[in-house]
């Protein structure tokens, strides 16, 4: 039975999709480099992202990804990045139903707080989880500190993603895994992983379903 609910933050919470292939593309404009489309983007988006912004031919060697990482968000934050309306309805459902809700993201802490009150969906979740530094990469040690804190079992916990890296981080904490396909990587990349690949949230009470 699943009792607690990990949710990822972009791209599956925040609709940011569209706002992302903006922000590249004017970066790429700024290094006089072609442009993308969501369609290409979602096909090769990776992790670690220094080899996806190598692969739309920024010279990796000399930006730092930091930068980078920044120089995106900045532009990120001009363009509109609402929750999912399918994902309001989803927490405040899950909420009622009594479900401990987690917000695990590799958004820096102060970042992914703030981004999560603007769009008031702070109060839904006992935690709110970001890096406490500005570097990049998994989230899987925090997540598996706070369930080890909390004595959560993980087998109890649905995470909720919308990258295979969301996926490999539930396949090292233990815990089943649903990923939302109009997040950043496309339905044909999440299928390979074996999860449960959802068209959006209203299909996540099909599988709570499965589990109780």
């Amino acid at each position: 039975m699943i009792t607690t609910i990990l949710w990822d933050f972009n791209g599956t919470v925040m609709d940011d999709l569209g706002a992302s292939v903006q922000a590249v593309n004017a970066m790429t404009a700024r290094r006089g480099l072609p442009s993308i489309t969501e369609a290409w983007y979602t096909r090769h988006l990776e992790m670690p992202l220094e080899r996806f912004y190598a692969g739309i031919g920024f010279d990796m060697e000399q930006e730092r990804l930091g930068d980078v990482s920044a120089e995106f968000q900045r532009e990120c934050a001009e363009l509109p990045r609402p929750v999912f309306p399918e994902v309001r309805k989803a927490l405040e459902a899950f909420s009622a139903r009594g479900l401990r809700q987690l917000l695990f993201s590799s958004l820096h802490q102060e970042l992914l707080a703030r981004q999560a009150e603007e769009r008031d969906v702070s109060r839904y979740f006992d935690a709110i989880v970001g890096r406490k530094d500005h570097s990049l990469g998994g989230k899987e040690k925090a997540a598996e500190e706070y369930l080890r804190r909390h004595g959560i079992n993980a087998a109890e916990v649905l995470v909720i993603g919308d990258l295979v890296t969301d996926w490999e981080m539930a396949r090292y904490l233990g815990c089943p895994c649903a990923l939302i396909e109009k997040g950043h990587q496309h339905r044909d990349v999440l299928k390979k992983t074996g999860a449960y690949v959802l068209r959006d949230a209203t299909e996540l009470d099909l599988i709570l379903e499965e589990f109780a």
